[in-house]
């Protein structure tokens, strides 16, 4: 009788975690990617964005009220992301580095080459980017910025 009732005392047990969807303590989530690389963007307004498993930094070309004579490109942020977001980003990052860009059209208007930059522990590589990428990577990352 005891065995009995500790199987029923199992089965309620089970049946109270899979019904409350814990997960059970063996499971365990991936917070980091060890030798994760970090990436920095500048699209074609000389906006920065630098981009680590935690972090999406935005630095703009030129704040609120600017003298400068360049538009306004909202403030300086840091956003805490997570790490599925990172690799989102991180994904278009690559899948830029793995296409081959075009050049630049003769009459591109923008401030500055629109750049990508991979930092690893092992290398730094940089590329610069078409019209087409700056606008597949725009699409992925501002977003994540809100209204700025």
């Amino acid at each position: 009788m005891p065995r009995i009732a500790a199987v029923l005392v199992a089965f309620l047990m089970l049946s109270l975690s899979v019904g409350c969807k814990t997960v059970p303590a063996l499971t365990t989530a991936k917070t980091t990617l060890p030798n994760a690389p970090q990436y920095t963007y500048i699209d074609t307004r000389g906006n920065t964005y630098n981009l680590s498993t935690k972090k999406l930094i935005y630095d703009p070309v030129s704040a609120d009220n600017t003298i400068d004579g360049l538009d306004d490109e909202g403030r300086h942020l840091e956003l805490n992301i997570e790490l599925n977001d990172y690799t989102k980003m991180a994904a278009e990052c690559e899948r830029q580095f793995n296409t081959t860009q075009k050049e630049l059209p003769a009459n591109y208007s923008g401030y500055v080459i629109p750049t990508l930059t991979r930092k690893d522990s092992i290398e730094t590589r940089s590329i610069d980017l078409s019209i087409k990428a700056v606008d597949e990577l725009d699409y992925v990352i501002r977003p994540f910025l809100g209204d700025e």
